[in-house]
């Protein structure tokens, strides 16, 4: 009898040591954790890499931080990782050129691109053959827009040096007939706000409500010119813009009475994409290694590569996109580092194919109302590489 007694003990400490009871399986439908002595829910959770809120739903437990030794809780499946997004681009295989040169020029591993493009024999592949390169997403770098910079002085004729000089995040003043303060009077004084701002291309107008006048300049060409004394007066302007970053002034002067001055801007419409195509030579020669869509040609490569594919230097890019024109002149600005070339419908605009450091080129044209194709050529030689190009109805 003691001996019996003895075995109970035994099997029973064994229990409650979790020896005895079944292996847990792996994490999926149907699969069951036997909780063992000093578990816990968050405990269970990380050894099957869920959420212990997943374990808490799938088994309907009212108190988590209550569960027994030998108890089964239900493990739910993990929820699988998001698929990351991927891109790809075509590579024509050139003489000399074999599956391992290819992935290691792209970042890849060969066994990928005999997958992708369903390679018998990966050890065999041709000049001419086209084959299926995953490439990383090409994302267009979005510049954030700081603050205004606003100058003021103690004229009325933004005359010598500034009074006072701050950086406010909008221009909505309503000062009565106090002023901004700081030593610049309520009356008879002016000022001046500028910055650059990020456009995505599209129509915009501008709305500007002042007492007494404003002068008003996109990319440093005059749209609004009402300087002089008036009471409180709304002008407005739409202009129509290429995607990038363009400068704003206002000008601004009180002669007497109530002080104020609002700008605002509002998009009226959407914008197309651009389409390039990259070349590992300065020339725009052979087939393009790569394509890419961005929404703004706006870039600051520095030294380093565009994109997967490309090299850092001596290459060359493409880049066309189908654009609605109000109708009117408009100013084309290109900023670049080396050569660019700026077409409308094939007509020069911008012709500045030579080895340069950051340079901006201006050009004016009349275009019709109508969808017109512009087209950016670009190379860079060796060192900084930049491209940016943007224009604005005059």
């Amino acid at each position: 009898m003691k001996s019996r007694v003895v075995l109970v003990a035994a099997v029973v400490s064994l229990v409650l040591a979790g020896f005895l009871l079944p292996r847990s399986v792996e994490a999926g439908a149907g699969s069951c954790h036997l909780v063992r002595p000093g578990e816990t829910v968050t405990s269970i959770a990380a050894r099957y890499q869920v959420t212990a809120q997943a374990i808490v739903v799938a088994n309907h437990l009212a108190n988590p931080n209550l569960i027994y030794i030998g108890q089964c809780l239900t493990i739910p499946a993990k929820t699988p990782a998001p698929t990351p997004k991927s891109c790809k681009t075509t590579y024509v295989v050139k003489a000399g050129d074999f599956l391992k040169k290819i992935a290691t020029r792209y970042g890849t591993s060969w066994q990928t691109i005999s997958q992708l493009n369903g390679l018998k024999n990966p050890n065999y592949i041709y000049p001419g053959q086209k084959l299926v390169i995953p490439v990383k997403c090409a994302v267009t770098p979005k510049p954030t827009t700081g603050p205004w910079t606003a100058q003021y002085w103690s004229n009325a004729y933004l005359s010598g040096s500034p009074k006072l000089t701050n950086h406010p995040t909008s221009v909505s003043f309503n000062w009565g007939s106090k002023g901004p303060g700081s030593g610049v009077p309520g009356t008879y004084f002016s000022a001046r706000f500028t910055r650059d701002q990020t456009f995505e291309t599209g129509s915009y107008l501008f709305r500007i409500r002042v007492d007494d006048g404003v002068r008003f300049w996109l990319d440093n060409i005059l749209l609004i010119d009402q300087w002089k004394v008036v009471s409180a007066t709304e002008y407005t302007v739409e202009r129509q813009l290429s995607a990038g970053v363009h400068h704003i002034q206002v000008d601004y002067y009180q002669a007497w009475g109530v002080g104020l001055i609002s700008f605002t801007d509002e998009k009226v419409n959407g914008a197309p994409t651009w389409a390039c195509q990259f070349f590992n030579n300065t020339a725009l020669e052979g087939a393009p290694v790569t394509a890419q869509s961005y929404s703004a040609l706006s870039f600051d490569w520095g030294s380093k590569a565009p994109v997967a594919g490309v090299t850092a230097d001596y290459f060359s890019a493409r880049c066309t996109a189908q654009y609605s024109f109000v109708g009117g002149k408009y100013q084309f600005q290109a900023t670049v580092d080396d050569g660019v070339r700026l077409f409308v419908d094939d007509a020069p605009v911008i012709d500045q194919w030579h080895q340069s450091s950051v340079t901006t080129y201006t050009a004016d044209r009349d275009v019709s109302a109508g969808t017109h194709t512009v087209k950016v050529e670009y190379f860079e030689n060796n060192g900084v590489a930049v491209l940016k190009a943007v224009w604005t109805q005059k």
